[in-house]
């Protein structure tokens, strides 16, 4: 790794640990209300929950993610398709990086430990409104596998996606 770049690191996520990714997830679902329908409640918070299902299910990953030792966000990856009926598929169910870490390679290395962490097929979902996201996972995986990825238009429950879908991040050679 280059001395200059910054160290990111996945770490997983226990149970105790919840109250802070509520926390981050505040911050993610006011990113992401450009793109659902999201409101305030009174309170000022949008109270969207994640529920226990990260820490009591088998085939559920979630990991903070750190810059040289600060918290710089979240990645929640499951093990199985959410497109087919495929269990061999690592799927990120959610993935958020704080604005100030992003543009300084921090979500592509941390996409990057996810590949290292569980080699072999994966697929990303970005709603079609999300342009910048799109970028980010093509330019991802293409900076890990060393070739161009394309996507593919995928409409579920009333929502557009695409779909970079039947990636396999293990390394050749």
């Amino acid at each position: 790794m280059d001395a200059t770049q910054p160290r990111v690191v996945l770490e997983p996520i226990a149970k105790d640990q919840a109250p802070v990714l509520d926390n981050l997830v505040e911050l993610y679902a006011h990113d992401f209300s450009e793109h659902v329908p999201l409101d305030l409640r009174p309170d000022g918070r949008f109270g969207v929950s994640l529920g226990d299902g990260w820490w009591t299910r088998d085939n559920y990953f979630p990991f903070f993610i750190r810059r040289d030792g600060k918290l710089s966000g979240f990645a929640l990856v499951t093990r199985g398709s959410r497109i087919t009926d495929s269990t061999d598929v690592m799927d990120v169910a959610e993935f958020f990086v704080i604005r100030g870490a992003r543009g300084k390679k921090v979500g592509t290395r941390a996409a990057h430990a996810l590949y290292a962490a569980f080699p072999g097929r994966w697929e990303m979902r970005v709603r079609r409104t999300n342009g910048l996201a799109l970028k980010f996972w093509s330019r991802a995986i293409e900076t890990w596998v060393g070739r161009p990825v394309t996507s593919a238009p995928f409409s579920s429950e009333g929502v557009d996606w695409d779909v970079l879908a039947g990636v396999t991040t293990a390394r050749s050679g």
